[in-house]
């Protein structure tokens, strides 16, 4: 795919309705306006709207934004979408688009695609709070697209002109499909990203200090050095990075790294992966979501306290930056 090739034009004339204004909502909502698009915001009253005030857009409730655009943008949090969704279902019926950046209420139907409306997802590869950062400096993120029932021939031309109006289209743009979206993402955090890389940093930093090393020293060698290790990764790929380290460092995990990445957790990852895929993760959210959340509150009390969190507040208060 020509990137370079993407035009605004389909978009041009058309209202998008961005109903959420938090972490994508806002950025979608900012770089859209930015790319010179007509955009409209939907949401509750609240702090989010009132930001939204604040930087220039008139805020509406969700029914009546979706009632004035030709294009509505779901960017609320998984569990709400389809609340949400029925709510606004009567404003869908006509020859409208409804997008969204993330599979999970499309894929395991918490809504239903309402005819002729064409259903369509496009999502960036990082938190919306850097989307927005990279495009003011005039750059983008990687991004996903994928196209959902009801589509015309003209949906896809419509798809690929939001990703390049959020600042998708600069580097790499992929389809994919609903399902594949919705599974690598979850997989991709429950494993990696929010589950393996922070349990795995927590699980060493403890072994560290169990064994008389100072917090701060653990800190640093666990936790903070992970963030320059993945960036050595990223820049320079597996087998560049291995250049570019110790020969120490590169025994050392080559040789020990195996011991732990067993093939017991392989087998592990393969039942989280089931899980995911026959919905079980789903049910498990959104029961947790119904009851308010309980295990999600137990795990922020732990944090809040642990040695971990609090060896992160002392090395921040001391000069400790990261960018994020």
């Amino acid at each position: 795919m020509d990137l370079q090739k993407i035009s605004l034009e389909p978009l041009k004339g058309r209202r998008i309705a961005i109903l959420g204004y938090g972490n994508q909502g806002r950025a979608h909502a900012l770089n859209l306006r930015d790319s010179g698009l007509e955009v409209l915001v939907g949401g509750r009253p609240g702090k989010s709207l009132d930001q939204a005030s604040k930087e220039g857009f008139s805020p509406l409730s969700y029914a009546e934004a979706a009632r004035q655009a030709d294009i509505v943008m779901f960017l609320l949090s998984d569990p709400v979408i389809g609340t949400v969704y029925q709510e606004v279902k009567p404003h869908l019926l006509g020859f409208k688009a409804a997008g969204f950046a993330h599979g999970f209420a499309y894929h395991y139907g918490q809504l239903e695609p309402l005819a002729p409306c064409a259903h369509f997802l496009v999502g960036p590869k990082g938190a919306g709070a850097i989307l927005r950062r990279k495009f003011e400096a005039g750059s983008g993120l990687p991004g996903v697209f994928a196209i959902g029932k009801n589509a015309t021939e003209k949906t896809k031309e419509l798809v690929l002109a939001y990703a390049k109006g959020i600042g998708v289209a600069h580097s790499i743009l992929l389809e994919t499909s609903f399902q594949e979206e919705t599974e690598c993402d979850l997989f991709g955090e429950q494993v990696v990203l929010c589950g393996g890389i922070p349990q795995l940093m927590e699980a060493a930093y403890e072994t560290l200090v169990k064994n008389g090393l100072s917090p701060e020293m653990a800190f640093f060698e666990c936790c903070y050095e992970a963030k320059l290790i993945l960036d050595l990764w990223l820049t320079h790929g597996p087998r560049g990075m291995a250049d570019k380290i110790s020969p120490t460092a590169f025994f050392g995990g080559m040789t020990r790294g195996k011991r732990l990445v067993t093939p017991e957790l392989k087998a592990e990852m393969e039942r989280i992966f089931s899980e995911i895929r026959r919905g079980d993760f789903a049910r498990d959210w959104l029961c947790e979501v119904k009851n308010n959340a309980p295990l999600l509150q137990d795990e922020k009390a732990r944090l809040e306290n642990s040695p971990i969190e609090l060896t992160y507040r002392k090395l921040s208060e001391e000069g400790l930056k990261l960018e994020s």
